[in-house]
């Protein structure tokens, strides 16, 4: 939600009590963190207040065993990390408001903001919050007040019984699929969405190596744009199922509820039974068969009944490569589910592709971006554990000046689900010195009940295609400076003559530490939208300054 900066956030009720339970989750037993001198060498088991976390160098990349100190000549990662940060932001804008008048003006934010996480026996999780707030020198917007969170944990509340999943991303949507991409508070496509969640859930082994599963979820879903629906989703779950381990079959059978509420939109229930028949026809592949039935009104008012019946497998010859692929007759069709990941000495692939219906208001809420997630393919052969992995990975990043978060194209909101198919291909290299990475994305989304009028996109097209790629590079020009560029191509395509709008966006970076604890950056960029639905053009020159505390 954007804000005025004279009134205070207002955030959901199940929102507020996951963020600040992440937050205690991550903390527990810990009421206060210990500091670690800068200049010592050592190693410690206690949090590191204020420290870079470990990076490998390029040395030691596919090295087992090879450490290197961090950038802040501290102790190596712990179990317990904090990290508080301020950065102010100063961009000179051709274009504020990236609409056809061409407004310039001079926007300054401050965004102070913070990283904690937490990888212990019990709980694992972690935090990254930021506060914006910008002022706007030439009036072309109001002051306004935003937030960026990305949160996720696990507690084990009772050992190997009782666990708690939360997670929770605060951030800027693009409301239309034809309107102006950029993340500016005055870019009125933009809208700010929150995304919640916390799910309890019991699991443990039965007699007989069977293991069970009862969870129920309750979703959250936000946004401050006027026209698109809200929503919660409720969602159970009980399964019970055997492990193909010492024999050749093993099997899964579940059973799950999900209703949503749409604050704009009519209310969908949904309920199914599948089993799934595992085959283990070597130790580095498994056949899967599927069946069962559903039931669901995703379509018509009124519940339809059909019958689920998909084949799969799931295929890893190594360590370093790894197919899955799942195929479902639905009621809506054919649903499937595609990823492969191949990793070499200093490059990954990976392959998605995904059909599938989707809670239409905040579909890639579940992503921390697609930059973020090849590195952190990448880094699993160096890091296994998910929550260090995300820690070394935003450091990485961070050094070499490149957004986490970049999508090929932002996905947009919409006030009812979706039937969505989604493809990407991407490719990271990463050098001595250098990383030079690839996306090329494609998606193909339809409104799941075609009668429905709510005043977005599907309003006036049955059909939205999107497509587009993007490329960036890093090299670092010593080890306190790097330079990168990117450069990318989006186009959205209605099924309404006439609905078609294409950007093109490029930038160009310069990043460098002035101070153990303090960076600088420079960034010129310059965007061409055209298209039908929206034409304007701006160029920007950003400076910034960061510092860790």
């Amino acid at each position: 939600m954007h804000l005025s900066h004279r009134r205070m956030a207002i955030f959901s009720v199940t929102g507020c009590t996951a963020w600040v339970l992440s937050v205690a989750s991550l903390l527990l037993h810990e009421s206060v963190l210990a500091q670690v001198p800068e200049s010592g060498g050592g190693q410690s088991s206690e949090v590191t207040m204020g420290t870079l976390p470990l990076i490998p160098s390029a040395s030691a990349i596919g090295t087992p065993g090879a450490t290197t100190p961090n950038s802040s000549g501290g102790p190596n990662q712990s179990n317990r990390w904090f990290e508080p940060r301020i950065t102010i932001q100063h961009t000179v804008t051709s274009n504020a408001r990236l609409n056809s008048a061409g407004h310039s003006d001079h926007v300054t934010e401050v965004m102070p903001g913070f990283s904690l996480m937490r990888d212990t026996a019990r709980v694992k999780g972690f935090v990254d919050y930021t506060l914006r707030a910008s002022h706007y020198a030439r009036g072309t917007d109001s002051d306004k007040i935003w937030h960026s969170l990305n949160a996720r944990g696990t507690v084990e509340a009772v050992e190997d019984r009782l666990y708690v999943d939360m997670d929770g991303t605060i951030g800027l949507q693009a409301v239309s699929a034809f309107g102006p991409i950029g993340n500016s508070a005055a870019n009125s496509n933009m809208a700010e969405t929150s995304n919640f969640r916390i799910s309890p859930y019991l699991k443990g082994d039965l007699s007989g190596g069977i293991n069970y599963e009862a969870r129920y979820g309750i979703r959250e879903i936000r946004s401050d744009a006027a026209i698109n629906s809200d929503a919660t989703v409720h969602d159970w779950l009980l399964q019970l199922g055997r492990k193909p381990v010492g024999q050749a079959f093993g099997w899964i059978l579940d059973a799950t509820q999900q209703n949503i509420n749409y604050s704009n939109s009519r209310n969908i229930e949904s309920t199914a039974f599948r089993g799934r028949l595992i085959y283990l026809a070597t130790l580095q592949l498994r056949l899967i068969g599927i069946a069962g039935f559903e039931s669901t009104n995703q379509r018509l008012p009124t519940k339809e009944s059909h019958d689920i019946v998909g084949l799969g497998f799931d295929w890893r010859p190594s360590d370093k490569s790894k197919l899955f692929v799942e195929r479902q007759s639905r009621y809506f069709g054919s649903a499937y589910n595609v990823n492969l990941e191949h990793r070499l000495a200093r490059a990954v692939w990976r392959y998605t592709d995904r059909k599938d219906v989707t809670v239409g208001t905040a579909a890639q809420s579940g992503s921390t971006g697609s930059l973020f997630d090849l590195l952190d393919g990448y880094y699993t052969q160096i890091e296994p554990s998910p929550i260090r992995r995300i820690q070394l990975v935003q450091a990485e990043l961070a050094r070499m000046g490149l957004p986490a978060d970049m999508q090929v194209f932002p996905d947009f909101l919409s006030s009812s689900s979706k039937l969505q198919r989604q493809q990407q291909l991407s490719l990271a290299l990463l050098g001595r010195r250098s990383t030079l990475t690839f996306a090329l994305s494609r998606s193909d989304a339809r409104q799941m009940d075609g009668a429905l009028r709510l005043g977005d996109d599907f309003q006036n097209n049955q059909r939205i295609r999107q497509r587009g790629w993007n490329i960036m590079f890093a090299h670092r020009l010593s080890p306190n400076s790097t330079i990168n560029a990117a450069f990318g191509d989006a186009r959205s395509i209605g099924s309404t003559l006439g609905w078609e709008a294409r950007t093109r966006t490029l930038l160009i970076g310069w990043n460098t530490r002035i101070a153990p604890r303090t960076s600088l950056g420079l960034q010129l960029r310059r965007v061409l939208s055209d298209g039908n639905m929206s034409q304007y053009d701006e160029s920007a020159v950003m400076g910034l300054i960061t510092h860790r505390f």
